[in-house]
């Protein structure tokens, strides 16, 4: 397992693409205060060789942070025309990645900058709230992989 500190998340899953890793992305879930949780499988050869978990904000965040206060139909439109601009995600903390040494050996050097103004006004304005989630997150899947193991010791 490896943290990141990433600032551009496209870019990061553009290097991996680069390196010759298929990138499928998994479930990603909304947040109450508008960050998102994504994940990602990384296979090559048709094997998993990895998956990336992420806690960010992205171009919408940035649209919903600029329309505090607006009404329904002004937060709509704001949503709608940010879907035709640029795409970005910029992680809120550092990107985790479970992967074999292979994948990690290829990006632990990895370092990246915030993708654009946008981006980087989304984020300090996130953290002046900062909703971090990654570390519990991250507790409560070794806690399932211990209660598994417990549970059915002759898998592990």
């Amino acid at each position: 397992m490896l943290k990141l500190r990433v600032w551009d998340l496209n870019k990061l899953l553009k290097h991996l693409a680069d390196l010759g890793y298929t990138i499928s992305e998994g479930p990603h879930a909304v947040l109450h205060d508008g960050s998102e949780v994504g994940y990602w499988i990384l296979t090559k050869d048709s094997q998993i060789v990895g998956q990336v978990i992420a806690h960010y904000i992205d171009n919408h965040y940035y649209a919903l942070m600029k329309t505090e206060g607006a009404t329904d139909s002004e937060v709509i439109e704001a949503l709608i025309r940010v879907e035709h601009g640029e795409m970005w995600r910029t992680p809120v903390e550092d990107v985790v990645v479970i992967a074999v040494e292979e994948v990690l050996e290829s990006i632990v050097k990895y370092a990246d900058t915030i993708p654009n103004k946008e981006a980087e006004e989304a984020l300090a304005h996130y953290e002046k709230k900062a909703t971090k989630i990654m570390n519990r997150f991250m507790r409560r899947l070794v806690e399932q992989a211990d209660n598994d193991k417990n549970i059915n010791p002759e898998s592990s």
